[in-house]
């Protein structure tokens, strides 16, 4: 595959540029494409890659790894780290996902001199003054300390200062995105982490890859005209539920829904069964109930029983609900006002490989809504008040 997808077909770039998509527009259109590129890169540094873990190991019996960022970075890490935890060696690695924000606020909590450490930093520019602070305190308070920087800017600072002791993985030009949101930067230091923790099932995991891609494609030709309609619902929150790996992934989407609206439609995120323990109570007559229904046939008994309780709640309000499967489910299809399914066939991927082309609704769902407000997906926060890399971050010296 080596063309970018689109979902303005009959607009000039001259017109998108107008609007103020232009940039947002492509960098979700060209994920797929980003992804194959992704997967190469780590195939063409498998070896510096396996050098690296194997310097690790070789030291140390047991290895806890940080995976850490700050926001959409940060849920790279809530994403994957269930997965991981599964299927890396818990013999030697434990895995944890720690925002870099919880880190640099209250390092003693999370790092620890003993215990050999490898943090994996997930990072858009590279320049966050957490990002930075986060691997400072780790050198710092670590007396083994192993630095891994998963980024797309080859000019920033977490690139630049990386050492002998780091390994750098810089992300597919084309993943430092220039609009406001992180898109294409999310699911390609999603797909990188996930490779370079399966090293020996590279080759194995290239059906896996060409599956992740094909899916996020045929979104733009199946889904992409849905999320249009319900972009037009007059909906004032909207709400994530996923389950396992689908979790993390639900607080990036009601994340991408709450920054492209400039916060006017307030976002939500929370497991299937964690909804009933109180959050519930924020369906109204405009909200929108968005309920990711994952492969494993045990959970997805959960997700199925959270998306027919709420499409029962339409007896009592004019709640909206949108379910996505992978494959086709007759059950989900009848139980929810909007159905977006991605292939025919079932499949057998873990969760986790779901989180690519899920985004993609997510994210496609959020630059519609944000056109139809009359807000600039490219810049929806023109005040200035939120910032494409933060600022007004103050960082204290830790003795």
């Amino acid at each position: 595959m080596n063309e970018v997808c689109t979902l303005f077909l009959n607009e000039t770039e001259e017109r998108l540029h107008e609007l103020g998509v232009y940039h947002t527009h492509r960098e979700i259109s060209h994920q797929p494409l980003l992804w194959e590129k992704a997967y190469q890169y780590v195939q063409k540094e498998q070896e510096r890659i396996q050098a690296y873990f194997q310097m690790i190991t070789g030291k140390h019996e047991k290895v806890k790894v940080i995976l850490t960022g700050a926001g959409t970075s940060a849920f790279v890490g809530d994403t994957v780290a269930p997965y991981l935890a599964k299927v890396c060696d818990n013999q030697v690695f434990t895995i944890h996902s720690i925002p870099t924000t919880n880190i640099v606020s209250n390092p003693e909590y999370y790092l620890e001199e003993n215990i050999p450490t490898i943090m994996v930093s997930f990072a858009r520019s590279g320049n966050s003054p957490e990002s930075v602070a986060a691997v400072e305190l780790g050198g710092q308070l670590i007396k083994d300390f192993y630095p891994i920087h998963i980024t797309c800017n080859p000019d920033g600072y977490l690139a630049r200062k990386s050492d002998d002791r780091t390994l750098l993985l810089l992300m597919p030009e084309g993943s430092n995105d220039k609009s406001f949101a992180m898109t294409s930067s999310f699911s390609c230091m999603m797909l990188t982490v996930l490779l370079i923790f399966q090293m020996d099932k590279l080759n194995q995991l290239k059906s896996t890859v060409n599956w992740v891609t094909e899916s996020g494609k045929n979104v733009f030709n199946t889904a992409a005209a849905v999320l249009k309609e319900i972009s037009l619902i007059p909906f004032t929150n909207v709400i994530y539920l996923g389950s396992g790996t689908l979790l993390g992934l639900s607080h990036e989407a009601s994340l991408k829904m709450l920054e492209l609206t400039d916060g006017n439609v307030f976002s939500y995120f929370e497991s299937p069964m964690g909804f009933r323990h109180g959050p519930k109570t924020i369906l109204n007559d405009e909200s929108l109930a968005v309920v990711f229904i994952g492969n494993n046939p045990y959970t997805q008994k959960y997700d199925m029983d959270i998306l027919k309780e709420l499409y029962a709640e339409k007896q009592r309000s004019q709640l909206k609900v949108l379910a996505i499967s992978n494959q086709f489910m007759e059950d989900a299809k009848e139980n929810s006002d909007y159905y977006v399914h991605l292939q025919a066939e079932p499949s057998t991927f873990d969760d986790v490989w779901l989180s690519f082309p899920y985004i993609i609704n997510a994210q496609i769902l959020a630059v519609y809504k944000s056109l139809n407000l009359k807000f600039t997906p490219d810049n929806p926060v023109p005040n200035g008040s939120v910032n494409r890399v933060v600022q007004g971050v103050t960082i204290y010296p830790f003795k």
